[in-house]
């Protein structure tokens, strides 16, 4: 749940002064669940891979304002072989850029293909690492694949996607999540500064079907995931900028 709960907060806070989309990418649907949606109907993703569906139709308004969601289908699981050279992620996205100003993709656990296909497509990363001894392996398999993807997207005319790593479910009771954060982020200065705590308010996402940002916006992970986007949005700014020059 750590990515999806940072794609739901992000998004409710990010719809309180932008027209935000979120698509759910995960078939299970856990972004789809906490915001007290419905799963998309059977094989509706395939359509819209395949041109038979525009994918802005699949963008629905949900409980709060400014953001709409592209619903979990939960028979999506091989969109990775969908979205073949002719069916770039990016241009299936470009509909929704021009409707809003913030597209967010939640996606399924894991480095597959998939993964490969948003990071060609997206702006921007946030990886979220569990403080721990295989926080810097995890950081440096996610870069290699962001590698892979640079020379593509160079063909394209684009840059390399803005990395945003932050650590996530920080326990700073924890001499050893301490530790790990205090090494890493001194020797990885890419690493956000910003830190998502562990928290009973943000476990109970899936029973409420409420953003914590929303239900507890003055808890200590509603601050935090503020702090996230506060930092998210000017590392993007400054890395647009620099493209511009």
């Amino acid at each position: 749940m750590g990515k999806t709960t940072v794609a739901v907060n992000l998004g409710a806070l990010a719809a309180r002064s932008l027209r935000v989309v979120l698509w759910d990418l995960d078939p299970q649907g856990a972004a789809t669940h906490c915001l007290a949606a419905v799963p998309a109907p059977r094989g509706s993703t395939k359509a819209v891979v395949r041109g038979a569906r525009p994918l802005i139709e699949q963008a629905h308004a949900t409980r709060w304002q400014g953001l709409a969601l592209v619903a979990a289908d939960r028979t999506a699981r091989n969109l990775d072989r969908l979205l073949d050279d002719e069916h770039r992620l990016g241009n299936m996205l470009e509909p929704l850029r021009d409707r809003y100003d913030l597209v967010v993709l939640d996606c399924p656990p894991g480095a597959g293909r998939l993964i490969e296909h948003v990071a060609d497509a997206a702006d921007g990363l946030l990886v979220p690492l569990i403080p721990g001894p295989l926080s810097l392996r995890a950081l440096d398999q996610l870069g290699d694949l962001v590698n892979r993807v640079e020379m593509s997207r160079s063909r394209n005319g684009h840059g390399r996607p803005t990395w945003l790593p932050f650590f996530s479910m920080v326990d700073r009771r924890k001499r050893l999540h301490r530790e790990t954060i205090e090494s890493m982020q001194l020797a990885r200065p890419e690493i956000l500064a910003a830190q998502i705590p562990i928290s009973a308010e943000i476990e109970r996402m899936p029973v409420h079907r409420v953003p914590t940002v929303s239900r507890a916006p003055g808890s200590p992970a509603a601050l935090a995931f503020a702090d996230l986007w506060r930092e998210a949005q000017l590392r993007l700014t400054w890395a647009e900028s620099a493209r511009r020059k």
